[in-house]
């Protein structure tokens, strides 16, 4: 073999380290293109938990420790319909609380209540029923006008007062009322307003439930209460602007704002995918492509200050609870109140909505996810992705850790630096997934490579071992040619015998499965000494005399010694304590008139007992230089004959119920 050969076999180490590198590298881009391909074709998933994110960080926006913006809410409660009766009220009642309302200096009246039908209370409705359910006649000669008409009393009540009439759109197939007169939001429009339509990428309104026209024509003011929230329930956004008809309409909360507020300017900033953002003014509200708006709850509801119903009609309010506020009308009373829930409150009043949408214009607190958010946290996912993958392919467990841990927490406190300071929402959520599952996945397979690895290399130590012991072996048939088939016999005999006692109260603890392998492949060695023994000795075909017995008897000493030497300097290696264990104790006897000992019962290790067995039996049925072979039978009968004297009578036990597995092994690898 030449120099560069071995070279080139000494670099595969670096080049499996890099492969391994580039591995993680790979798969690291992989899954990010997957999680990225996720959230660009199945974005439910990524919104909802968006969505939460959001809920976690609105709590803790500083705004909702500032002051309220003037806005009252005028309560229809249960205690207004214990004094006044049930709902719906007769419309004269209803224009009395709105001329109260009025009458206390407020700047503008948002009415969360439909008026679609005319009063069926009042004297003319009750007079044409009668007529034609019982053919009566009811006078009403002499009852003021306003009496026998509300409908007509309540009109000239909105027409006095800054009043603004709630309305409802409709968005299926559903026709809705017909002859409605609503109010557009005035004002101008800069920018693209689209090519498909007029105002493409506005929620677009196919049907509308509407006020009786007397009552619109009146007020001079209207817009829509539509209230509807995500895909989980929770309400965060609501449609500042819906198309219908080919006109823009505003919100309740919007319309209320400017009749109280009359703007110079209304002016609309328009992009290529749907409304940018509206001007009141010098005030820009951001808007999302669909005209919506996030909302900026300051807390639970009912935060903003409520007044009864019942308190205004009877006169208990003071003019300056009211006086240049903006005022809505809305109920909470059961089985009457809309309840949405909020991020901070699953019972959130729905008239609440309109205040608080008003309360973040005037205060100018808005909070944002601009149309480039979605497209910001792709690339943060695809940025994340790969420098995690980069990471963990460089880097150990620990820094890996570290690192990502750093990266993580900076994109987290990133992100609600924004929102607090700005506004502007920007989920973390699937960045920090693609980091976390990134970590996961690649940790996981690093793991995976590692352990097999491992599983490698504890094979290759196998196999060491086994060549260790097959070397060693080989050793002693240099020195003795007879223990060729006898290291083989004597291997499987003690695999056999172990086998059988496994489960033997006494050997259960000792020999499990992980013991039994080691003691077989120990067993090779228990003659490894014999390489000590001189060859006048080893390979004398007579009986040997008492000093050259005395010698051979040496070679369980030689054994343990050099097994023990090796023992040492490889640290604590089981196979190689069982291997000296059964190179020194292997000729002890359970009368303890073995050697080199004299060890007896249970002081003489199981693994020595075992070896006694197997070597004596092979001694018996195999030919030595010294000696004929004895037949199985009379083997058998021999080592039976010394159960509780030469061998442990349990192991002479197992060996009888086993003794046919004994006359196969010593069949299949008898000697040439």
């Amino acid at each position: 073999m030449s120099h560069m050969e071995s070279f080139e076999k000494r670099r595969p180490p670096g080049r499996e380290k890099r492969k391994n590198k580039l591995a993680v590298l790979l798969y690291g881009v992989l899954f990010t293109g997957a999680l990225f391909s996720l959230n660009l074709f199945k974005p439910d998933l990524g919104e909802f938990l968006n969505y939460k994110f959001y809920d976690f960080l609105l709590p803790a926006l500083p705004e909702n420790e500032r002051p309220l913006a003037p806005v009252v809410i005028v309560d229809i409660d249960e205690r207004s319909l214990r004094e006044f009766g049930q709902w719906p009220w007769p419309r004269h009642r209803v224009a009395a609380l709105v001329e109260k309302i009025g009458s206390l200096g407020v700047l503008s009246i948002g009415l969360d209540v439909l008026f679609a039908e005319p009063d069926r209370t009042s004297l003319l409705a009750i007079r044409g029923e009668l007529r034609r359910d019982l053919g009566l006649r009811l006078e009403t000669k002499g009852v003021p006008a306003d009496l026998l008409d509300p409908d007509k009393k309540f009109a000239e009540v909105l027409s006095r007062n800054a009043a603004v009439l709630g309305y409802q759109f409709l968005f299926d197939d559903e026709p809705g009322a017909s002859g409605c007169l609503l109010h557009p939001l005035p004002g101008n429009r800069l920018g693209d307003r689209g090519k498909e339509g007029p105002w493409e990428g506005v929620i677009r309104g196919r049907g509308v439930a509407c006020n009786l026209p007397v009552f619109s024509q009146a007020a001079g003011a209207s817009g829509f209460f539509n209230i509807s929230p995500d895909a989980d329930g929770i309400l965060r956004r609501i449609p500042l602007l819906v198309e219908y008809g080919g006109k823009l309409y505003p919100s309740l909360a919007l319309a209320t704002l400017i009749r109280a507020m009359p703007p110079q300017a209304v002016l609309l900033k328009w992009g290529e995918s749907g409304p940018l953002s509206l001007f009141l003014n010098q005030t820009e509200i951001p808007l999302s492509p669909q005209g919506t708006v996030l909302i900026g709850f300051r807390g639970k509801g009912k935060t903003f200050e409520y007044i009864s119903a019942a308190d205004v009609l009877a006169g208990r309010v003071p003019k300056s609870r009211l006086q240049g506020k903006i005022s809505f009308v809305g109920t909470t009373a059961s089985g009457m109140k809309e309840l949405k829930s909020t991020p901070f409150d699953p019972v959130f009043p729905g008239v609440e909505v309109h205040a608080t949408v008003v309360d973040n214009i005037l205060k100018k607190d808005f909070r944002v996810r601009p149309q480039w958010a979605a497209g910001c946290e792709s690339m943060l996912i695809v940025a994340c992705g790969f420098l995690s993958a980069l990471i963990l392919s460089r880097t150990g467990a620990g820094w890996s850790s570290l690192l990502l841990g750093i990266l993580a927490m900076g994109i987290w406190q990133g992100s609600t630096l924004v929102f607090h300071r700005q506004g502007v929402f920007l989920s973390p959520v699937l960045p920090l997934m693609s980091l976390a599952v990134n970590f996961s996945l690649l940790t996981f397979l690093k793991f995976w490579r590692e352990e097999q690895r491992a599983r490698e290399q504890t094979r290759e130590l196998a196999m060491v071992q086994e060549a260790t012991i097959e070397s060693l072996s080989s050793l002693v048939e240099t020195r003795d040619p007879e223990t060729g088939g006898h290291i083989k016999r004597t291997q499987n005999y003690v695999k056999t015998l172990a086998e059988g006692l496994k489960k033997h109260p006494r050997f259960r603890e000792e020999l499990d499965d992980e013991n039994i392998d080691l003691l077989g492949k120990s067993a090779p060695l228990h003659d490894i000494g014999k390489v000590g023994v001189s060859d006048r000795i080893l390979l004398k075909p007579g009986k040997l005399t008492p000093p050259e017995f005395e010698e051979m008897k040496k070679h369980t000493v030689y054994g343990r010694d050099a097994l023990q030497s090796a023992e040492g300097k490889l640290g604590r290696i089981s196979f190689l304590r069982f291997a000296w264990e059964i190179a020194y104790t292997h000729h002890e006897r359970w009368d303890g008139s073995g050697y080199p000992r004299g060890l007896g019962g249970e002081a003489i290790p199981v693994s020595g007992r075992l070896m006694a067995l197997a070597d004596a039996y092979d001694a018996m049925t195999s030919k030595r230089i010294y000696k004929p072979p004895v037949s199985h039978d009379s083997a058998v009968g021999l080592i039976l004959e010394e159960r509780g004297k030469h061998f442990d009578p349990d192991v002479v036990d197992a060996f009888l119920e086993l003794e046919q597995k004994f006359r196969e092994i010593s069949r299949k690898h008898a000697d040439a």
